[in-house]
């Protein structure tokens, strides 16, 4: 066989070799290391293949630009699919406290080292709304569509609204006021979303 047609043999072997799971995992872990500790700012793709004990080229046949990387770091530290416990008020609960536990640990850490860039930064800002909030928008509606079948509330003149009032309050404590994100916080404003939304 020609030098020739061993290399091109090497080739074909190369490209249809499968992704590594164990590479994927650890360049994921990283960059959310990284994001923590050094801020969108000091992000580097080439700090994150360092870290993750891969080659360049390994992560950009991946992720074509470090904000895409970020979303997918993120996507990836995602909360669990939203509850269905029959009431609407088991839902809101289940929802609030899953949500404080989850932002005051690391993905808590992760969203306020990035929001601030995300909101100067278009191409990243647009990403996580596409590939994460759009997603996550249309599933707590669907909490309260169900509620509004079961006649436990009325339909609101504006579900949009309804969204934010359940997914700002914490996410305000964490990014904005400082103020403590817990499960009384969470259980607390569970009564004040079941009251705004006239809940029966």
């Amino acid at each position: 066989m020609s030098d020739s047609m061993v290399a091109v043999k090497d080739v074909v072997l190369t490209r249809g070799r499968p992704r590594s799971a164990a590479a994927d995992q650890a360049i994921l872990l990283a960059t959310r290391r990284l994001l923590v500790a050094d801020g969108y700012g000091g992000f580097t793709m080439a700090g994150v293949a360092a870290a993750a004990g891969v080659s360049t080229a390994t992560l950009y046949r991946r992720y074509q630009h470090r904000d895409e990387l970020v979303v997918a770091a993120l996507a990836d530290d995602a909360p669990e699919a939203l509850p269905d416990t029959g009431t609407l008020r088991g839902d809101v609960t289940s929802i609030l406290r899953a949500a404080a536990r989850t932002l005051s640990g690391e993905r808590g850490q992760l969203i306020v080292a990035i929001v601030g860039d995300a909101s100067r930064n278009p191409a990243l800002r647009d990403l996580l709304r596409a590939r994460m909030a759009a997603s996550r928008r249309a599933e707590l509606a669907t909490i309260f569509q169900r509620a509004i079948n079961r006649d436990e509330m009325p339909a609101p003149a504006d579900m949009n609204l309804v969204i934010d009032l359940l997914s700002a309050p914490l996410f305000y404590r964490l990014v904005v006021s400082g103020g403590p994100i817990n499960t009384r916080i969470a259980d607390e404003l569970t009564d004040l979303i079941l009251r705004a939304v006239d809940a029966r």
